[in-house]
C-alpha cells in the first residue's frame, strides 16, 4: 500500500474512532448501570476507559501525521495532544446534553493523559531506534 493510501486509511480510522467515542458518549446513563459494579471495586475505571479510548484515537492521529511528513516531530506531538484536548472538550459538552450524563473536567484530563502516553511512547521508540542505529554505526566502524 502506498503512502497516500496509508495516510487516508489512518485518517479514516481516526474519524471512525471519533465516531465510536461519540456513540459511547451519546448513550444515556441507564445504559451503563452495570458499570457501577466495576467502579465500586475499581474507582478509577472511568479514567482508565477515557485514557484508553483517547490513546487509540491519538495513535491513529499520530500515524496519520507521521505519514503526511509536513510537520516537525514537536508539532506532531502538540497536534496529537491538542486534538485529544479539543475532541475531549467537545465530547464532554455533547455528553452533558445526554440524559443522565454530565460533563467532567477529570474526563478531559484522562483524554489528554491517554494522548500523552502515546506521544511519550512514540518519542521513546524514536530515541531507542536512534541509539540502536548509532550503536550499529559505531560497531561497523571497528
Amino acid at each position: 500500500m502506498n503512502k497516500v493510501n496509508q495516510t487516508w486509511l489512518w485518517a479514516a480510522l481516526s474519524v471512525i474512532w471519533m465516531g465510536v467515542i461519540y456513540a459511547l458518549s451519546d448513550r444515556p446513563a441507564d445504559d451503563f448501570d452495570d458499570a457501577g459494579e466495576v467502579v465500586s471495586w475499581f474507582p478509577f475505571a472511568s479514567f482508565v476507559v477515557h485514557a484508553v479510548l483517547y490513546a487509540v484515537l491519538s495513535a491513529f492521529v499520530l500515524r496519520t501525521l507521521i505519514l503526511l511528513k509536513r510537520l516537525t516531530d514537536p508539532l506532531i506531538s502538540y497536534t496529537v495532544i491538542f486534538t485529544a484536548l479539543i475532541y475531549g472538550i467537545l465530547d464532554e459538552i455533547h455528553q452533558s446534553s445526554v440524559e443522565g450524563r454530565s460533563s467532567e473536567a477529570v474526563d478531559v484530563a484522562a483524554d489528554v493523559f491517554g494522548a500523552l502516553i502515546v506521544v511519550i511512547f512514540w518519542f521513546l521508540q524514536k530515541r531507542c531506534r536512534a541509539l540502536r542505529a548509532r550503536e550499529r554505526d559505531l560497531n561497523s566502524g571497528d
